[in-house]
């Protein structure tokens, strides 16, 4: 019986040890000046319709959420999100440009960066603001984001139907 409850002792000590290695370290110094010059890569790639700049960022099966657009998981399916969201910004007229307000985090293999944004209009009149946060891993060496996401500071506008058609009053509103 003693060498069965040493075995289960000794066998739980050396599970416990198992969970106790130590995450690789980050160079958080390094990895905050790259995740920095990369959202200015991203965006100023954004702003010109390099595309695959920007799908070259995220690893294999990253996925992208972008404000009115559902999730886009994959390669495939980001390229072909920013390829329709940037070709939208260029036709209207608008740049998504950084605010240094960008921080960052790591821990073992992976890291978050976030920061603000601004969408400007040709005359540079910031049209729209919004926020975003990415997760990056580790893969190979090589920092990729694995889940993006970002929003904007806009309200969002009232369903159609909740104004009242010229002419009509509101519902529960006198007439006339």
């Amino acid at each position: 019986m003693n060498i069965l409850r040493s075995a289960a002792i000794v066998a739980v000590g050396l599970l416990a040890l198992a969970g106790c290695q130590k995450a690789p370290t980050v160079d958080l110094a390094a990895f905050e000046t790259k995740a920095k010059a990369d959202v200015r890569t991203w965006l100023a790639s954004y702003n010109s319709g390099d595309v695959e700049t920007i799908v070259a960022m995220y690893a294999d099966d990253a996925i992208l959420m972008a404000p009115g657009y559902p999730a886009a998981v994959g390669h495939d399916a980001i390229r072909e999100l920013i390829t329709t969201d940037s070709a939208g910004a260029r036709a209207a007229g608008v740049t998504l440009n950084a605010v240094d307000n960008d921080t960052v985090g790591a821990s073992g293999d992976l890291a978050w960066h976030s920061g603000s944004y601004t969408v400007n209009d040709n005359a540079g009149t910031a049209v729209d603001s919004g926020n975003y946060m990415e997760v990056q891993q580790n893969i190979d060496g090589k920092w990729l984001i694995i889940r993006d996401i970002y929003n904007s500071d806009r309200p969002k506008a009232p369903p159609a139907d909740a104004a009242p058609a010229e002419g009509e009053a509101a519902e529960g509103a006198p007439p006339g």
